[in-house]
C-alpha cells in the first residue's frame, strides 16, 4: 500500500468522525423533535460522508502524511561525506 493511500484513508477516518459529530450537533441544534428517523439518520449521513471526502483530499495531499526522518538523515549524510 502506497503512502498516499494509507494518508488518504487515515484522512478520510478522521474526516468521517468529524462530519458525525458536526451532523449531530447540527441536528441537535435544530432539535430532535422536530425531525423524523429518517431525516436525522440523512442528516448524520451526510455529515459523515462530506468529512470523509474532505478527510481523504487533506490526508492525500499531505496533512496526515508520516516521513520517516532516517531516510532523510541517511540522504543528508551521504550529501555531506561526499558519498552520493
Amino acid at each position: 500500500m502506497s503512502k498516499e493511500l494509507r494518508s488518504a484513508l487515515r484522512g478520510s477516518g478522521v474526516g468521517a468522525i468529524i462530519g458525525i459529530g458536526f451532523g449531530l450537533a447540527t441536528l441537535s441544534t435544530i432539535g430532535f423533535d422536530r425531525m423524523a428517523f429518517f431525516e436525522g439518520l440523512l442528516l448524520v449521513s451526510c455529515g459523515a460522508f462530506g468529512g470523509l471526502l474532505f478527510g481523504s483530499l487533506i490526508g492525500a495531499t499531505g496533512a496526515f502524511r508520516r516521513e520517516t526522518t532516517t531516510v532523510a538523515v541517511r540522504e543528508a549524510h551521504a550529501e555531506i561525506s561526499g558519498v552520493a
